[in-house]
């Protein structure tokens, strides 16, 4: 669904997504939107910000419980340009600043859009890869979940290291996504401890987060396995996730 009371600019992206395969559903404001919304749950919307009758963050705020309990991504295509934090602040896939850098678009449209894929196990039979995420700041907590639930991972999420060790006895991820500075025992310490116990050993750990350069390196020489740096790219991070479960 595009969301955008821009004429000429709604008719050009119906057009664009129409011809890379999507069906379109068409909406001038947020009002019109939300009786789309009431009819037919879309796969994806895409929202412009500044509507009349009722803005992108009215729309939002009306329809927030649905869009979550539905798991359906919101790309926002504004011409206000978006902080770094922006994303996570309103609690969308991703941002796009007008005028529109398509090709980025149609890769983000495509990867959110998409039917979810059922993503391998380490086994090969199919089921859901499991992911364990390790993060304090409950926004980007959130964020990171949705994005994973997105990609049809099952995801536990989690404050600690200890409600990690505590999750990892019940159930073996093929992931752990780790933040570095936790409460307690930081994600250092934990990567230290991991490299003298087999059963965490072999579970590749991602490490997102915002400590500074050398730190991240600090972290890949204790053994993770890759690492990303927030504020972060959501299809970088999608594309890191894949190449350790998939």
């Amino acid at each position: 669904m595009i969301v955008e009371d821009d004429s000429p600019i709604r008719a050009m992206l119906a057009e664009l997504l129409e011809d890379a395969g999507y069906a379109v559903v068409q909406a001038a404001d947020g009002l019109e939107a939300l009786r789309h919304l009431r009819d037919h749950q879309p796969d994806l919307i895409i929202l412009d910000l500044m509507l009349p009758r009722m803005s992108g963050w009215q729309f939002l705020n009306h329809s927030r419980e649905q869009l979550e309990r539905g798991r359906v991504p919101v790309v926002i295509l504004s011409a206000i340009d978006g902080r770094a934090d922006y994303p996570s602040t309103l609690g969308v896939a991703a941002w796009f600043t007008k005028p529109l850098d398509v090709p980025r678009f149609l890769d983000a449209i495509q990867q959110l859009a998409d039917v979810p894929r059922v993503a391998e196990s380490v086994d090969g039979q199919g089921t859901r890869a499991h992911v364990l995420l390790v993060e304090d700041d409950a926004t980007i907590r959130a964020l990171l979940t949705e994005q994973l639930l997105i990609e049809a991972y099952s995801v536990d999420a989690v404050d600690t290291v200890a409600a990690a060790r505590e999750r990892i006895g019940i159930q073996r991820p093929d992931l752990i996504i780790l933040d570095l500075m936790l409460p307690r025992e930081d994600g250092w310490t934990f990567l230290r401890s991991r490299q003298a116990e087999p059963e965490l050993a072999d579970i590749p750990v991602l490490v997102v987060s915002a400590a500074p350069r050398n730190r991240l390196v600090e972290a890949k020489e204790l053994g993770a396995d890759g690492f990303l740096s927030k504020p972060f790219d959501v299809d970088v991070l999608n594309a890191l996730v894949q190449t350790f479960v998939r």
